[in-house]
């Protein structure tokens, strides 16, 4: 799985290079085509470990502003189940500065669908900086899925039966690195 995942990442590494993009300043305030590929890896609140692609394709919006529609796929890997996600999501993105090296903030929302095929509601604030084409970044993700439980509570003289709405949620804090383009 680690080599599929590796290999996986170099290949679209390799398809996002050219020389014409090597070439190319970006400045968020300057309108335009903006996109991107990612690759993170970190920690869960449970002590497991998540690892993880994505990639949005929008537009710079000038003012620094960028926006765009992401999809990624993510694996949560703990001593007991391994778990993926996948988030569909509005990425938006603030570059304070007019230059090609700059902090960034960056919030991506959206929904998401668990390994279960589950529903859920998907936040990621990160924190980065772009360099020329690159971007390095941390990020925090909360996936957070509804689900419908039934309780059943039986003892001598009371007997009740009810459904109620339970949270599963899943979070994340990971470093990563991505290629802009």
């Amino acid at each position: 799985m680690k080599k599929s995942f590796a290999l996986l990442i170099v290949a679209l590494l390799a398809l996002s290079l050219n020389v014409e993009a090597q070439t190319t300043k970006y400045n968020y305030h300057k309108s335009g085509y903006w996109g991107n590929i990612e690759a993170s890896g970190g920690v869960t609140l449970g002590g497991g470990s998540d690892i993880g692609l994505s990639t949005v394709f929008g537009g710079r919006l000038g003012h620094g502003v960028a926006m765009g529609m992401g999809l990624g796929f993510y694996v949560d890997v703990n001593s007991v189940v391994s778990t993926f996600y996948v988030p569909v999501f509005l990425e938006t993105k603030y570059s304070p500065l007019k230059s090609g090296r700059s902090p960034y903030l960056s919030l991506r929302t959206g929904f998401s669908i668990n390994d279960y095929l589950m529903p859920g509601f998907y936040l990621a604030p990160a924190l980065g900086c772009d360099i020329g084409r690159f971007s390095f970044f941390m990020r925090y993700g909360l996936n957070l899925y509804p689900v419908e439980v039934d309780i059943n509570i039986s003892s001598p003289g009371l007997d009740i039966e009810t459904t109620g709405v339970a949270n599963i949620k899943s979070h994340a804090l990971s470093i990563g690195f991505g290629i802009n383009f």
